[in-house]
């Protein structure tokens, strides 16, 4: 492969969507790829103020959805950096996109008058503006599951303290996250792979998944 092929990985919360990503890793690294990784928002100094300013409760949708995406947007020189090191695949955990979602998500929660077709105009111009900024991933993979599987999977998560905010256990607001995550795969039908990652199917799913990665790598060297 003469560039790395970048993944970003996308989903809801309780989709388990970091643990089938490095699952996915672990594969082709035992098929002899290189693969590396990175999350946002990172430890960078946006992506620290992100993650306390952020994550606060009495924030407003609309500036925990710039804070978040000026972090990603920052953080993209440091990705494409990484992108220089020779690699077979690039994973990033969660991207501008996700910062888009999430935040129209939660405005939509809220009452915001917005629709899907409002997302999609936002995600154009983002995308002209971040033109020479981002990284410009070869695939999506936009990882869901169930939703009595997502409540069951966070009440785990909150016994072991990682639960991050009460928007993860938010049903209307998850409901949202997915009605935008499908309008941007209505926009970009050969660059979305959409996962439905079920209970005890890890290795089932990861094994699919890799097999698409390394046939959408080799079309695009």
């Amino acid at each position: 492969m003469s560039k790395p092929f970048v993944v970003v990985w996308e989903g809801v919360d309780g989709a388990g969507k970091t643990t089938l990503m490095n699952k996915v890793k672990e594969i082709l690294i035992q098929k002899g790829y290189t693969v590396s990784t990175y999350k946002t928002p990172s430890d960078s100094m946006t992506g620290k103020f992100a993650k306390t300013y952020g994550n606060s409760l009495e924030i407003d949708p609309l500036t925990r959805m710039l804070i978040f995406l000026a972090n990603t947007s920052d953080d993209s020189k440091i990705i494409k950096r990484n992108l220089s090191e020779g690699l077979d695949f690039y994973f990033i955990d969660r991207y501008f996109l996700c910062s888009i979602v999430y935040g129209f998500a939660f405005s939509k929660t809220r009452g915001a008058p917005i629709s899907e077709q409002d997302f999609k105009n936002f995600i154009k111009i983002i995308e002209k503006l971040g033109k020479q900024v981002f990284a410009n991933p070869d695939l999506y993979v936009i990882v869901d599951v169930p939703e009595e599987e997502r409540v069951k999977r966070l009440s785990i998560k909150e016994t072991q303290g990682g639960l991050e905010d009460s928007l993860e256990r938010d049903a209307l607001m998850q409901q949202n996250v997915r009605l935008f995550y499908k309008a941007f795969s209505e926009m970009n039908p050969d660059k979305v792979l959409w996962i439905v990652n079920r209970e005890g199917e890890l290795e089932k799913t990861s094994e699919k998944i890799v097999a698409e990665l390394l046939t959408r790598s080799k079309e695009n060297p």
